[in-house]
């Protein structure tokens, strides 16, 4: 293995980026953890674990949009990609928002959720969906520098709001109201690092096989997503309320291996996707990103491990024994999830995506485990 200097460099701005985007989103969910009551802050992981289940769909379009402009060097021709796939990323925001108004009607009774409030977390789908776009073209043209400042704006106004709303009684609502509105805004300045893109004379550019690309993509992002996200949906079914808060706060803490890991992968794609174009071998490119990779894993690992009590008690506030207890056990799942998501992505940017549908066999288990599970896990947290 030789030393990629491009992704070594693409990759330091990219984790420190997502370093701070990822340290302002951990002290949103401190804020809300510690403004919240016990019963809103589980309304709220609940919510927010919905909003991470439809993510499959955000980063189903940055990874499509970022590997078809990473094969584009036409300004004229991203400009046409950038403004067809906004006009569609639209359409299906509208269809998906509607879907989920019905779906949100036994959901509610099955949560114990107000149809009102899972209705107005559905806006982040409008959101969401549009942002991607244009972060995939930043993130396939290798704008790192300008995908990572619009990254932090997002965390930093919906941290702001959401403290803000929170603060003046707005409960969950403000919560996700900032949340909603931390994203579109960051949506609006995220024109800014393409603006030389956006004043070129449009061109049609060919997308040939977008869709078909784009049906391994869904898969793999979807049972990805679910595979991090799912078990705290589960845990407010199947728990108490104490209890699935408890579970909530080691979870989403967990998560962060994948979250601050995230980085690497982001990079990786363009450059792979990049070489795949001009015949290049993409080994050496995969093989320095799992290095880095392990190395962010076994320090993640290692701070869980030694220091549980610790990192609890400065995100909830006290020390949760039965969090703390679960938290390492939590994080070596994340991790094994994070490496399977680095060699997903690598295999969607050579082209390489025989037997994906195999993964649905592994989220069965998840799944089914889970349930099967909950009266073990819940005795040995609390004997």
């Amino acid at each position: 293995m030789k030393i990629d200097k491009r992704l070594w460099s693409g990759g330091i701005i990219l984790i420190l980026a997502f370093g701070i985007y990822n340290f302002f989103n951990f002290v949103f969910q401190l804020s809300m953890a510690r403004m919240l009551s016990i019963s809103d802050y589980g309304i709220f992981a609940t919510l927010f674990a919905i909003i991470y289940i439809l993510a499959v769909f955000v980063e189903t379009i940055q990874t499509v949009i970022t590997k078809y402009s990473s094969e584009e060097n036409d300004k004229k021709k991203l400009k046409n990609i950038l403004r067809k796939s906004l006009r569609k990323s639209f359409f299906i925001s509208l269809l998906f928002f509607m879907l989920y108004l019905v779906i949100s009607i036994p959901l509610g009774l099955l949560l114990k959720i107000n149809y009102y409030l899972l209705a107005f977390n559905g806006l982040m789908i409008f959101t969401s969906l549009v942002l991607p776009v244009t972060r995939g073209i930043m993130q396939g043209k290798k704008r790192f520098k300008g995908l990572g400042i619009n990254m932090i704006s997002e965390s930093v106004i919906k941290l702001t709001l959401a403290i803000m709303f929170v603060y003046v009684g707005s409960r969950v609502y403000g919560a996700i109201g900032g949340a909603i509105l931390g994203t579109g805004l960051a949506f609006f300045l995220s024109f800014i690092p393409l603006r030389d893109i956006i004043k070129t004379q449009e061109k049609k550019a060919k997308t040939i096989g977008i869709y078909s690309y784009a049906k391994p993509t869904f898969l793999i992002t979807f049972i990805i997503i679910v595979f991090y996200s799912i078990d705290i949906i589960i845990a407010k079914i199947v728990f108490s309320e104490q209890l699935a808060r408890t579970y909530a706060i080691a979870s989403i803490l967990s998560k962060a291996i994948f979250w601050g890991t995230q980085p690497i992968s982001r990079v990786m794609f363009p450059l792979s996707s990049e070489n795949v174009k001009k015949l290049r071998k993409s080994n050496n490119v995969f093989l320095n990103s799992l290095v880095i990779l392990f190395m962010g894993l076994i320090g993640s690992l290692t701070v869980f491990y030694f220091l549980p009590e610790f990192i609890i008690k400065i995100f909830a506030g006290r020390v949760i024994n039965e969090a703390a207890s679960i938290l390492f056990f939590l994080g070596i799942g994340t991790s094994l999830i994070s490496i399977t998501n680095l060699i997903m992505l690598y295999k969607l940017s050579i082209n390489e995506t025989k037997g994906y549908p195999y993964l649905l066999i592994f989220l069965a288990i998840e799944i089914f485990l889970l349930f099967y599970c909950s009266d073990y896990f819940y005795f040995p947290l609390y004997r």
